[in-house]
């Protein structure tokens, strides 16, 4: 469906609950997955996979959202807009492993599953705030402004 532009957005439906947590039984656990560190890998390898074009994938994850939404000065590279991109190396592959999940949940459903295509770096704001895999500097941010 997404190639064939069915979907308007994807997202990660990050919720980084405890593992222990997770491991209970339906509805006694809480919904959904971590999801923000492995969204661009999971997505980039689907594009390597013909799956989606590299233009769709930013359509689903960049602009289409900053329309629906009505966010101001984000989800384009453009005089104006804040700079926030993200830098991947197509050809890169890597293995997820909860050991490195940044989350406080410390899992990934992903783990020990190999994609090809990762995000080796993070801007945000103009400021290198990812790199190499490693988180640099404070969690810092703005609030957003909507049309």
């Amino acid at each position: 469906h997404v190639k064939n532009n069915i979907n308007d957005t994807i997202g990660s439906d990050h919720a980084p609950h405890l593992k222990a947590n997770k491991d209970k039984e339906y509805p006694n656990s809480p919904s959904g997955m971590p999801g923000v560190q492995t969204l661009m890998p999971v997505m980039l390898n689907h594009v390597n996979d013909g799956k989606l074009s590299l233009n769709q994938l930013m359509n689903l994850v960049c602009e289409n959202p900053i329309k629906i939404f009505g966010i101001k000065n984000k989800g384009f590279i453009k005089e104006g807009y804040d700079a926030d991109f993200t830098i991947v190396d197509m050809n890169k592959k890597i293995v997820i492993k909860n050991e490195k999940i940044e989350s406080k949940c410390g899992w990934s459903p992903f783990n020990d599953v190999e994609f090809k295509g990762t995000p080796v770096a993070t801007i945000i704001a103009g400021k290198t705030k990812m790199k190499g895999g490693k988180i640099l500097g404070e969690p810092e941010g703005t609030p957003l402004e909507f049309n």
